[in-house]
């Protein structure tokens, strides 16, 4: 019998629940509305800034003030990803550090041991180089879910310009107008909300990969060759040795 594949612990389910109508009634597609609005925000300033900070420790360190700048940036870079960490409880559960203890030894030693540190790179992989691909992805997410919003209440609303509101081709200026947009809104809802949880999901994802404690993907292998096998017990009792079947004939002789 075959079992279907656990999945890593803590990591955020991806396409499983997205089902619209469950969602609509909980309270999963405001949270992922809080956490992709969270890092349009966040983003941007967390990758200037970390960014500025590798810069600068990079252009300073041909010199030795950019020895001290280097674990400057290392801090800097773990900062920006508790906070990321810290965000992931929007959608699941937070996301633990896997950073590798530095003892006190030296500027050099510190400078080595944190860049060396797969974990530091991966926070730079995270923070730096995903930034404009996570960025569109929350943004166009987001955008799709609150447009949806802003027309499913669009009858209560839309009297706000004076002279109608123009949707696209369609000119709206009178109440059953505004009633047919809602209704084709509410029929998009749940396309539009499975985009924006299934993008927080995402998201989340990527940050319990890069940001989370490495996983070997062999420890399963390894578990069931270090087990017993599944004839161990089936093979019955040891057969007599020699020396065992020579005793027996020595009693039954005498």
């Amino acid at each position: 019998m075959t079992t279907s594949p656990t999945p890593r612990p803590g990591a955020p389910r991806l396409l499983s629940g997205l089902r619209p109508l469950p969602l609509l009634r909980s309270s999963e597609p405001w949270r992922a509305t809080a956490y992709l609005a969270g890092y349009a925000v966040l983003g941007p300033v967390l990758f200037a800034f970390c960014l500025a900070t590798l810069v600068v420790s990079a252009a300073l360190n041909i010199s030795l003030l950019g020895l001290p700048l280097l674990i400057g940036a290392a801090a800097v870079l773990r900062g920006a990803a508790h906070i990321e960490r810290s965000r992931a409880a929007l959608v699941g559960p937070p996301v633990p550090a896997d950073y590798r203890h530095v003892e006190p030894t030296g500027v050099l030693a510190a400078v080595k041991a944190r860049w060396s540190d797969p974990a530091t790179l991966r926070d730079l992989l995270y923070l730096v180089a995903l930034f404009v691909p996570l960025l569109l992805l929350d943004v166009v997410a987001l955008l799709l879910w609150l447009t949806t919003l802003a027309l499913v209440l669009f009858p209560a609303w839309y009297w706000a310009f004076p002279d109608g509101s123009a949707l696209g081709l369609l000119y709206v200026d009178n109440l059953p107008l505004a009633l047919l947009v809602a209704v084709a809104a509410c029929a998009c809802a749940p396309l539009t909300v499975c985009a924006a949880v299934g993008a927080a999901r995402l998201h989340a994802a990527v940050a319990h990969k890069l940001l989370g404690p490495r996983t070997d993907p062999l420890a399963a292998a390894k578990r069931l060759l270090a087990g017993p096998g599944p004839l161990s017990g089936a093979a019955g009792p040891p057969a007599a040795g020699p020396r065992t079947s020579s005793r027996l004939s020595k009693h039954s002789g005498g």
